[in-house]
């Protein structure tokens, strides 16, 4: 594999804070960290600034986001903003935003198929945003989640409604809302603490070519969402245990950190295999979706700080501690091996697309 000449995209501020990329679309964009920071959009592989996105929040951005079929980008602030925001970068114009829940986002993916919804996922829930070409362009949507065993949880019969005007011998029958003292909008969606079950926690999303939304959990769930009907699918359920201290878990194109090791799903035509590798011993596993069982691994004896596979070839690029990326090839799985190795920089290689 030939190595090129690379140039290397300095951060006008004080470093890079989140970042995204679209290979369709060949561009990247960064937010830089700083009081009142900017998005900045370079084209690839000039490395050449596109455009300069000055929004109003103060202190960060968790997430981005790039469509691969139109010129829109998608943002998600922190503190104390919290606010998600749709930009044409092109034409450097804010099209909307609106205020999230108080929570930071930790990703956002556009539909590849309809670039009007947009999911969105941070460490308790997930939401799908709808952006529509009008006055009211932005709407949301609330997925519930499954409980944290997988279990559906059933709609129950809203409190606040007084199902019956009989009288009691403790009195006439009142909704649990209103010996709350709550009102209004907050009446109607109150359910007594202990009755609410805890849920499963997304950590990953991705879109299929058909519009269906796949969500990877911290606890090992495999789940499958309709956009439209917002039905939830469990599509797996973790059984087997990589060690004493995590889980197998299923993260759909995307990379999340669970304790000792980063886990990656991969998948492709024939491929379908989960790719854990773990981050102090660089050891790749290679694990299959169908039994669960370990089909084969390599030990790259390295600090592993990144990950990113490929969606139509066998191999998987793994980033280092030291600035190395590693290529890893995978067409034997039983024998993975290691194909070439380039330095890059000498800081760590924190994202990989």
């Amino acid at each position: 594999m030939e190595t090129k000449s690379r140039k290397t995209l300095q951060s006008p501020g004080s470093g890079i804070g989140a970042f995204t990329a679209s290979g369709h679309r060949r561009c990247l964009a960064f937010s830089d960290l700083k009081l009142n920071p900017s998005i900045f959009v370079y084209n690839y592989p000039e490395l050449e600034q596109v455009c300069k996105l000055k929004g109003t929040t103060k202190l960060g951005y968790t997430a981005l986001a790039l469509c691969d079929t139109g010129p829109y980008l998608v943002c998600a602030s922190s503190m104390p903003d919290h606010t998600i925001s749709l930009w044409n970068w092109e034409s450097s114009v804010l099209l909307c935003s609106h205020p999230l829940l108080g929570e930071d986002v930790t990703a956002l993916v556009f539909n590849p198929m309809n670039w009007c919804q947009i999911g969105a996922v941070n460490l308790r829930s997930l939401t799908i945003w709808n952006v529509e070409r009008c006055d009211n362009y932005h709407l949301m949507n609330a997925v519930d989640l499954p409980a944290a065993d997988g279990a559906v949880i059933e709609c129950e019969a809203n409190l606040s409604c007084m199902l019956s005007r009989k009288l009691t011998h403790l009195g006439p029958q009142m909704p649990i809302s209103a010996i709350a003292g709550l009102s209004g909008d907050r009446a109607d969606d109150f359910v007594p603490l202990k009755q609410i079950k805890p849920k499963l926690c997304p950590s990953a999303i991705c879109w299929s070519t058909s519009s269906d939304l796949y969500v990877g959990s911290k606890e090992g769930f495999l789940l499958c969402v309709d956009p439209d009907t917002l039905l939830v699918s469990v599509l797996y359920k973790p059984q087997t245990e990589l060690n004493p201290t995590g889980k197998l878990i299923l993260d759909t194109y995307q990379i999340r950190t669970f304790e000792d090791f980063t886990c990656q799903f991969l998948t492709s035509m024939n491929f379908r295999l989960n790719v854990v590798p773990f981050r102090e011993t660089g050891d790749v596993q290679l694990w299959a979706l169908d039994d669960g069982l370990c089909m084969g691994s390599i030990s790259l004896q390295i600090h592993v700080t990144s990950v990113a596979c490929c969606p139509i070839a066998q191999y998987v690029v793994v980033g280092t501690a030291s600035g190395d990326v590693l290529f890893v090839e995978m067409t034997t799985k039983q024998k993975p091996r290691l194909v070439h190795r380039v330095h890059l920089y000498h800081v760590p290689v924190d994202h990989l697309v």
